[in-house]
């Protein structure tokens, strides 16, 4: 897991140049002006959900882990915290479902507050749980570039 602001992107381009295009999508992107859904970069190997929703309080966060994308979670507008764990810490709640590339887990891990302008980068070892709220409830706008690996 890697959790840095947007400004700092370029470090990580080295990453892979999948991630590179995530990165550049979101740089070349206002997310606050998008309108909710998906957005091709290169097919199905990288590509970008954009999403506007409400922070959840935490008894309705889910832990969630992917096998064949890795996440790189930007927060265009707003502040939630996203919660993050090794999977050979965590339990299996819900088997892989590979139509969707999700499964979902339960354990404990350890949650950061994710202002406007911070990206998180989830790898497939790295359960995640985002979209919690800090205090009450507000307006996310988000962007979830799924990249393949």
């Amino acid at each position: 897991m890697v959790t840095d602001q947007l400004k700092n992107a370029s470090i990580y381009y080295g990453i892979s140049e999948r991630v590179k295009s995530a990165f550049e999508f979101i740089k070349n992107n206002d997310a606050t002006k998008m309108e909710p859904g998906r957005y091709d970069i290169d097919g199905d190997n990288v590509f970008a959900l954009v999403q506007t929703y409400d922070s959840k309080t935490m008894d309705k966060g889910r832990w969630e882990a992917h096998k064949n994308y890795l996440d790189v979670q930007y927060v265009a507008s707003g502040t939630e915290k996203m919660g993050y764990a090794h999977i050979s810490g965590m339990k299996v709640k819900d088997e892989y479902v590979p139509e969707k590339d999700i499964m979902f887990l339960t354990g404990e891990g350890t949650f950061f507050p994710a202002a406007s302008g911070t990206f998180a980068i989830f790898y497939p070892e790295d359960v995640h749980m985002p979209g919690m709220a800090v205090g009450s409830p507000e307006k996310i706008i988000k962007v979830v570039v799924k990249v393949k690996v």
